[in-house]
């Protein structure tokens, strides 16, 4: 019997995720996150994951404030955006080497379960952004207990 590995991330990306992802490992190579995208924004790097009760959205947004961090879910769709901007320089000044992006960081990710929006938690820090999203009830899984002809489960008893 052969085993597929289980990889959490592709339960997490949709097609379009997976090909961005794809272009800017492959074939923009290192840099890629310092480049823009062509309307202008950042992509924004992220880290998911799921534990039993909650799912987890780490975002790596150093360099701005609070403030300037929105977020948005609507139909299963999370929408992080990072905005910074750029320091006031004289006019007399000359750029020697720029690297610190400004501007908006985007990201869209369409998550794997139902979230309770309304319980969500979020902390910053250290230029993290920790997203703590509850499963909805209805998206945690239920068990049933496996009964015998001994011990029937109470649904199956007679009234």
């Amino acid at each position: 019997m052969t085993r597929n590995a289980v990889t959490p991330l592709r339960d997490f990306m949709s097609l379009r995720d997976a090909m961005d992802r794809l272009v800017e490992e492959s074939f923009l190579g290192p840099g890629a996150m310092l480049s823009r995208t062509t309307n202008g924004t950042r992509p924004l790097p992220l880290d998911i994951y799921e534990t039993p009760d909650d799912i987890v959205v780490r975002a790596f947004v150093p360099g701005v404030d609070p403030e300037g961090i929105d977020i948005q879910y609507q139909r299963g769709l999370l929408t992080l955006r990072a905005k910074t901007t750029a320091p006031a320089l004289d006019d007399d000044w000359t750029w020697h080497v720029r690297e610190i992006a400004s501007g908006e960081a985007v990201r869209q990710i369409t998550l794997p379960r139902e979230v309770d929006v309304e319980q969500a938690k979020t902390t910053y820090e250290d230029g993290v952004l920790n997203l703590t999203l509850p499963k909805s009830p209805d998206a945690k899984p239920k068990q049933i207990r496996v009964s015998t002809a001994e011990q029937p489960t109470p649904a199956s008893r007679a009234s």
